[in-house]
């Protein structure tokens, strides 16, 4: 993995990460965002790129009247489509109301999810029972990409794989503990917005985030129960021919957002 791919150059804005190159990314994308409060003392600001990149700058006022940066945080507007139940918010109390996780499971199956919220905003509107279509932006340092499902199911074959995973599988490893080969730290109280996923290739393009100057590949992959999830690149994890057609795995970081409405 190069030690400059982040979360954030996947969607093509480059910041270093550093105590100090947080700090300047964050003067530098505030001069340009636009706010949206949450509450008396909570302001969200929001860099949105035409590529779809976005970045999120969460801002909370002291008592003397100044903000304070709280959180910044990458997203991705896209074509992604899942339709899912809202199962609880598993949000930790001392980062809300910046950092949203929430459990759900695909409508129609009891295959479950966790994922963070790209926008907080979106909080009030996904409560436990309502039943949503949500994009789902998919992050990962590790992609795995297969010419064809062949591919996929000859390489599981020739590791000498006890277990063959299909092509579209879905594995919410934010689900489950290090230990038992998950993404949720052993002992920790709540799931984390992480997935193991497959699926094939139905778009895939370079774009360049004219906002952050980065560029990055942004493939739309079709997975577990025919949902769509936009997954984002940095383009020096990608080693392959990233087009339609091919199978993609991997475990991802997931951030979604409201779809909005056809």
């Amino acid at each position: 993995m190069p030690v400059d791919a982040s979360h954030f150059s996947m969607v093509g804005f480059p910041v270093e990460m550093t105590e100090a190159g947080l700090s300047r990314a964050s003067q530098s994308y505030l001069a340009g965002c636009t706010p949206t409060t949450l509450d008396a003392a909570d302001v969200v600001c929001l860099v949105r790129d035409p590529s779809g990149g976005e970045l999120r700058l969460g801002m909370r006022k002291g008592a003397s009247g100044q903000a304070d940066l709280m959180t910044m945080n990458p997203g991705f507007t896209g074509q992604g489509r899942a339709q899912v139940e809202i199962a609880s918010d598993v949000s930790d109390p001392a980062e809300r109301p910046f950092e949203i996780t929430l459990t759900a499971h695909f409508a129609g199956e009891q295959t479950p999810l966790a994922f963070d919220l790209a926008d907080p905003a979106d909080a009030a509107k996904l409560q436990p029972g309502a039943k949503v279509t949500i994009d789902i932006a998919a992050f990962t340092f590790a992609p795995h990409i297969y010419s064809d499902e062949a591919a996929f199911y000859r390489e599981q074959a020739t590791a000498g794989s006890r277990l063959q995973s299909a092509a579209n599988y879905f594995i919410p490893s934010g689900l489950f503990f290090k230990s038992a080969g998950g993404e949720m730290p052993d002992g920790a109280a709540r799931p984390v917005g992480y997935a193991d996923f497959a699926g094939k290739v139905l778009k895939s393009e370079l774009r360049t985030n004219r906002s952050g100057s980065g560029r990055f590949w942004w493939a739309l992959v079709q997975t577990y129960d025919g949902a769509t999830i936009d997954v984002v690149l940095d383009p020096n994890t990608v080693h392959g021919d990233l087009k339609p057609g091919v199978v993609m795995a991997g475990r991802y970081w997931l951030s979604a957002r409201l779809a909005p409405a056809p």
